[in-house]
């Protein structure tokens, strides 16, 4: 029986890789069976592409209305030809450990041959988006392990928004639930793989751009301590791995890690992720529901999914140390902002001068912001990275705690095209709210020697997933990956057992 008989187009589009990997050696399919049958997935839902690299401004909501939106373009030739070659490496046996499984690179990679333009109008204004002539280190590594680029995916503007919209390539959309929104700003990331368009994708994560759009399609994405990845030279900054597996994240995470020498804070010896880890029974993981967070608590799908956590942690046996660290969205993202945008300071205000009448509104905020800021901002962030650092010390791990748990957004209702409009506000128990201030990730890039995973721990009433953080002590990604592997296999799993996303567009 041929081997595209034995699956659908959708079973080999949401084969993880690990199950990809293991097929292709046994010669059951080819790679060029998955690449296909996504293919045909990014024409059935993906939408046009915004290849005219027009200005969208008025015409967000109507651009690619009820599709994804994921993409920017595609390298789908070179990626058949990459297919092929990846058969013919599984046939002879000389395989690579990412042979032939397809990748989604964000718009914040140097891939050779790509524009990387960051989702704004001012990089062609400004002629600053030629091709690459080099693949930056994440894209080299990932074309060693054998990896097929099938596209890149899109971001919000300079990837300064928690949603990912922009005047350049419009709105993209969850494939869950179509109305809302994708998460920021590895946005296009999360979506694509959603949708089933690619097996794995890459995330960069500055104020939680891994974790949120993991969270919100039910994804899990690691944003590694600081050093681990080699990535932009930003104290704020991560690179990691995006799957819809525990196993594939692992997979992924292992071949993006290790030192470099074109980095010269990349952390060694490279560090080993294990397939396996050992069972969490007997141990303590600390849990802080965040409820005040906001005045009025957090969504109720989120404190329900909180206790679903616990109560599986509480399964596989680890017992479960309630923590209240108290911080306030009002209090410390007025503290993050200034001191994460005096890290490039200079390229913000020098794009923000030369045409402000081509910035999206939350690009022209964050630039005006950054005009405003001054050395006392910058001791405020040291002082809070200090004191938060004590806090969560004191709280968690001084108790012999091995992770903390935590939501990762305090709503999985946010618009797609979340403040294009002053009507478009995440709703929080009938609250409506603007700004970053609904996700609950910015403290660990403050203090980014903190590994955290986002995993799924099921949907909302609105069909959005929502995800839980999961914080390991500094530099302790083993802990993280324990903990996470273990909710892994107590709470149900989604991209199996009929639970894939179906594209409804529901309010």
């Amino acid at each position: 029986m041929a081997a595209t008989q034995r699956f659908t187009d959708d079973e080999l589009a949401y084969l993880s890789a690990t199950e990809q990997i293991g097929l292709f050696k046994a010669g059951t399919i080819t790679p060029t069976d998955v690449l296909e049958a996504q293919i045909r997935r990014v024409k059935k839902y993906n939408g046009e592409y915004n290849s005219a690299r027009r200005d969208l401004k008025d015409e967000l909501d109507t651009f690619n209305a009820g599709k994804v939106n994921a993409i920017t373009f595609d390298c789908f030739a070179e990626a058949r030809q990459l297919a092929n070659e990846a058969g013919a490496r599984y046939r002879n046996g000389t395989a690579r450990p990412l042979e032939g499984v397809t990748v989604g690179v964000k718009n914040d990679h140097d891939v050779r041959g790509w524009r990387r333009d960051g989702g704004s109008l001012l990089a062609d204004a400004l002629g600053i988006s030629a091709p690459g002539e080099a693949d930056d280190d994440i894209a080299a590594r990932l074309r060693a392990a054998g990896a097929i680029f099938s596209f890149q995916t899109t971001v919000p503007e300079f990837c300064m928004s928690s949603q990912t919209w922009s005047r350049l390539y419009g709105v993209t959309r969850n494939p869950w639930n179509l109305f809302y929104g994708t998460g920021g700003s590895s946005g296009g990331s999360g979506a694509a793989l959603a949708a089933g368009f690619c097996t794995l994708a890459t995330g960069t994560d500055m104020a939680g751009s891994i974790r949120i759009p993991s969270a919100m399609n039910g994804l899990y994405g690691f944003k590694p301590p600081f050093g681990r990845v080699p990535c932009m030279e930003n104290a704020y900054c991560s690179c990691g791995p995006m799957a819809r597996t525990f196993d594939d994240m692992v997979l992924l995470q292992n071949v993006l890690c290790g030192p470099s020498s074109k980095v010269h804070y990349s952390l060694r010896p490279k560090l080993d992720y294990p397939a396996e880890y050992r069972p969490i029974g007997g141990e303590k993981v600390a849990v802080d529901c965040f409820r005040s967070w906001f005045p009025e608590g957090l969504d109720r799908d989120v404190d329900a999914s909180m206790d679903r956590a616990a109560a599986a942690l509480e399964a596989a046996g680890a017992e479960v140390v309630e923590v209240d660290l108290g911080w306030k969205a009002s209090e410390l993202w007025p503290i993050f902002l200034p001191g994460h945008l005096n890290t490039d300071l200079y390229g913000l205000c020098q794009f923000g001068d030369r045409k402000p009448e081509l910035l999206c509104p939350y690009a022209a905020e964050f630039i005006a912001l950054a005009r405003r800021i001054g050395p006392q901002d910058s001791v405020r962030s040291s002082e809070a990275i200090s004191r938060m650092h004590q806090e969560v010390q004191a709280a968690v791990f001084a108790q012999g705690c091995v992770a903390l748990v935590m939501p990762t957004v305090a709503t999985p209702r946010v618009p797609a095209d979340f403040e294009a409009t002053s009507e478009s506000k995440a709703d929080v128990n009938g609250r409506k709210l603007g700004g970053l201030s609904i996700c609950l990730t910015c403290a660990w890039n403050m203090m980014n020697a903190y590994p955290v995973v986002n995993l799924p721990v099921g949907l909302s009433g609105r069909n959005v997933p929502i995800g839980v953080q999961v914080v390991g002590d500094t530099f302790d990604d083993l802990a993280a990956f324990r903990v996470s592997e273990a909710l892994s296999k107590a709470l149900p799993q989604l991209y199996c057992d009929g639970r894939f996303p179906d594209f409804r567009n529901a309010r």
